[in-house]
């Protein structure tokens, strides 16, 4: 059984996941639950959970603080954070701290299952590649590259016997690269033919650099990933030929495949796989790095302007005019409107990494909506979200992401129908109106109504007057007034006493509101109420 953490600051939230979670299904169990981020620090190094679901936002010791001494004192555990999509700031924090993956609040059954899956998957892989790694085997890329990089340039090992390092070879250098087509296409090249190909003209090129004295490996990325991957050796320094070796595998490969590819490199401690693997992601992050149109680059980790720029700032005002729209049915509208949201998703100076983290955000922007409305983009379109956030990090160009929005998601929603919205409009302003009758004493606004239940206010607020043929602040002020007519049949009470019984504090403007809903004074109305009981 692998050991689960929940930690959120709202014992509520932390319940509703715990139930919510197929605990044997998955063969889990729960190791605790913090409300804090210094408890949640104490108890993870107690326990040493495998995975951890974590809020971001907590008071004391935040998410993003706990992550980063975790990431030191428990470099293996997995995080799971849970967030509502406006909390894009701490969401970002969370990925930049490397949460394996995040969830939306409310979490739903179906997409908990599919994050649980991946995460238990990427933790069998890590503890194959652990076992692997202690018999001397190997595992996916990191394996395939040691064993590649230990043998000699231009020798082999005899059949069946294990790879062995040259000697001297620890005093070398190991450069892990990952290697990516910076335009999107739907019929993608072999990636295996493409590795190949590039492998023999690399082949003839060796003796050109470091008097052939260096090895190298090349393999199509691991779990269907669009990319290829492989590693340089040397039992001396690169030096200044590392740039140049770099950029001449860039263009074997984008001969190879016919496009043009932009690659990411990072140095390995070791040819160890997990040293491999942990290299293999650097250089990905590397990659990532670039800006958008920025085409047939390579970055190195830890190159002076490798590093990523910061991330634009997620547009909330542009995508509520969006998710209006597109709750309404306006396909023009929301096309244009969806035009201006990516325009600030994905600026020209955002890097790659950047346009699909937004990209992806919006995703679940979108989902939400749909749930509300008693839908979701797997009825509408086939495709949940995460599979729409798989495909957008396949998605390296701004031009391909777009598109998977406007011909595709936007228009399998417009397509969906509006009677099912309407219906499901008509349920929510029933709703409202029993919320009023049962709290007509309370404040209430549309805004706080609209924002627990993750809709756009302005659009409530026309469906509402649209439904009922009065506004919200018409409606409640009726039936507060309605009811104040009820009340004032009983003589006990006094009118500051019913003014504050339907939620007025402030009895003059109670007194105003009444007069101009009856065109009477308090005075008069129950004045010519006792007469007419005589």
């Amino acid at each position: 059984m692998r050991k689960v953490l929940v930690v959120d600051d709202e014992k509520w939230i932390r319940r509703g996941l715990i139930q919510l979670i197929p605990w044997e299904r998955f063969g889990l169990e729960l190791a605790g639950e913090a409300a804090d981020g210094q408890d949640a620090y104490e108890l993870a190094l107690e326990v040493k959970p495998a995975l951890m679901f974590l809020d971001m936002r907590m008071p004391g010791l935040d998410g993003k603080q706990l992550l980063g001494k975790l990431h030191a004192e428990l470099p293996e555990l997995l995080t799971i954070v849970i967030s509502g999509y406006s909390d894009f700031e701490y969401t970002q924090e969370a990925i930049r701290h490397r949460a394996f993956d995040y969830l939306l609040k409310p979490v739903k059954k179906e997409e908990l299952a599919s994050v649980l899956e991946k995460a238990l998957a990427e933790i069998g892989r890590r503890e194959a590649q652990r076992t692997a790694e202690a018999a001397g085997g190997d595992d996916k890329e990191g394996g395939w590259l040691g064993e590649a990089l230990t043998r000699r340039a231009g020798g082999d090992t005899a059949e069946g016997q294990p790879a062995m390092p040259p000697h001297g070879w620890a005093e070398g250098e190991c450069v892990v690269f990952v290697a990516q087509a910076d335009a999107y296409r739907e019929e993608r090249p072999d990636a295996a033919k493409v590795a190949d190909e590039a492998r023999g003209r690399l082949e003839l090129a060796r003796a050109f650099h470091l008097g052939g004295d260096w090895t190298f490996a090349l393999t199509p990325g691991a779990d269907g990933r669009a990319e290829i991957v492989g590693a340089i050796g040397a039992r001396r320094s690169f030096g200044g030929e590392l740039g140049r070796v770099l950029a001449e595998i860039r263009g074997f490969l984008s001969e190879a495949a016919c496009a043009t590819f932009s690659l990411g490199a990072a140095s390995s401690s070791s040819l160890r796989p997990l040293h491999l693997q942990d290299a293999c992601r650097t250089a990905r992050e590397a990659l990532g790095g670039r800006k958008l149109g920025d085409s047939g680059t390579v970055r190195l980790a830890g190159e002076r302007g490798a590093e990523a720029p910061a991330t634009p700032s997620y547009p909330h005002e542009a995508e509520k005019a969006f998710l209006l729209a597109l709750q309404m049915g306006g396909g023009e509208t929301a096309i244009e409107l969806f035009g201006q949201v990516f325009d600030r998703i994905a600026p020209a100076d955002a890097t790659v990494e950047g346009m699909q983290r937004n990209a992806v955000l919006l995703v679940h922007s979108i989902e939400k909506q749909l749930q509300f409305s008693g839908s979701s983009l797997e009825r509408v379109s086939g495709r949940t979200p995460l599979s729409y956030s798989e495909m957008l990090r396949q998605r390296n160009d701004r031009d391909s992401a777009s598109k998977l929005f406007e011909r595709e998601i936007i228009p399998a929603i417009l397509s969906s129908g509006s009677q099912a919205g309407s219906k499901q409009g008509e349920r929510l302003v029933r709703e409202i109106q029993k919320l009023v009758e049962a709290h007509f004493d309370q404040p209430l606004s549309l805004q706080q109504i609209a924002e627990t239940r993750f809709v756009n206010a302005d659009y409530l607020s026309r469906l509402f007057k649209k439904t009922i043929g009065h506004t919200f602040v018409d409606y409640l002020t009726d039936y507060r007034i309605h009811k104040s007519i009820e009340l004032m049949k009983i003589p006990a009470y006094k009118n500051y006493e019913i003014a504050k019984m339907v939620g007025y504090e402030d009895y003059r403007y109670f007194s105003q509101i009444f007069k101009k809903k009856t065109g009477k004074t308090i005075g008069e109305y129950r004045g010519q109420a006792e007469c007419a009981s005589k």
